[in-house]
């Protein structure tokens, strides 16, 4: 009895008994014992470094060589350049009349293949060469001297010839004859608008009455012609 009642009470106490014939437990191992006995994790191995490939300085110096024996496609020559034109028409006040143009400016000749386009920039500024348009009109009602500026750009191609320009003139009119709308006698000035295509020519303006008492003190200017 005394033996159970010992026992009791070291076990109520938490205390360890030892009893006979029996081995001891082993102690659980201790925080750093445990990570002592652990076997350590392998570390990832290093992803290769790319290598890089070397660029003989020869290969990388060398410039950029165009053969000059290869035959250009488009080919564009600049120079200064006279263009004159003709054409026939009808138009207010001058009636049935004739034109002759000159375009005095930088000249494009530019070709590619089977086509070509000659044209001319008359402006009057450094890049257009200081270009200047003049032309002068005569018909059965009036005669007309007109200077400006414009472009023209006759084109060939195979199987079509055309041109297409674009021109603003002050113009200065004396009617004499049979003028369209007026009187003869008179002197009249104002502006003109051209415009050319495929030899086709329409001229829109406004001309004002400086010299005369009689006939229509502003005249509509229109005209219609063809290029010659």
């Amino acid at each position: 009895m005394k033996r159970i009642a010992w026992l009791l009470v070291v076990g109520c106490l938490g205390l360890p008994v030892r009893t006979t014939g029996q081995e001891p437990a082993p102690a659980p191992p201790l925080p750093d014992e445990a990570a002592a006995t652990q076997q350590p994790a392998t570390a990832p191995e290093p992803a290769p470094a790319a290598v890089p490939v070397a660029v003989p300085a020869a290969v990388a110096q060398q410039p950029l060589v165009l053969d000059p024996r290869a035959p250009a496609k488009t080919e564009i020559t600049l120079d200064s350049r006279t263009q004159l034109g003709a054409g026939i028409g009808f138009s207010g006040p001058l009636g049935a009349a004739a034109s002759l143009r000159l375009l005095h400016g930088l000249g494009a000749d530019v070709r590619d293949g089977s086509t070509r386009v000659k044209a001319v920039c008359a402006i009057p500024m450094p890049h257009c060469a200081q270009g200047f348009l003049i032309q002068a009109d005569a018909g059965s009602g009036g005669g007309k001297l007109s200077l400006g500026v414009g472009a023209r750009a006759p084109g060939h191609e195979e199987g079509f010839r055309g041109t297409a320009g674009v021109a603003l003139r002050l113009a200065l009119a004396r009617t004499w004859g049979n003028p369209i709308g007026t009187e003869p006698g008179l002197t009249y000035l104002g502006p003109e608008l051209d415009l050319s295509v495929i030899r086709i020519n329409l001229t829109l303006g406004a001309l004002f009455r400086v010299s005369g008492d009689r006939g229509s003190s502003a005249l509509f200017a229109w005209g219609l012609g063809f290029g010659l």
